[in-house]
């Protein structure tokens, strides 16, 4: 199946190839997890990846993927003061 993934952030410089906003497009096995696609598209950095979003819901690591979902993914992050 095809999923869509957008990396934010820090999380960019594992994919210099991609142009500010590009999404990359994957190839994956039917019943993949999000988990199995960060394994893909990142290797294995679990911890640099904080916020998991699929077709713009927040989502856990054991979320199964669906042909033509669209994912971004967030580095642990913080703000400024209020």
């Amino acid at each position: 199946m095809e999923v869509t993934v957008r990396l934010f952030a820090s999380l960019r410089r594992h994919r210099p190839d991609l142009a500010l906003g590009q999404p990359l497009t994957c190839q994956l096995p039917e019943r993949a997890t999000l988990a199995d696609l960060i394994q893909a598209v990142l290797g294995p950095l679990p911890d640099e990846v904080a916020i998991m979003l699929v077709n713009g819901q927040l989502q856990a690591g054991e979320q199964v993927l669906s042909e033509g979902d669209r994912v971004s993914l967030w580095p642990p992050v913080a703000g400024g003061a209020l």
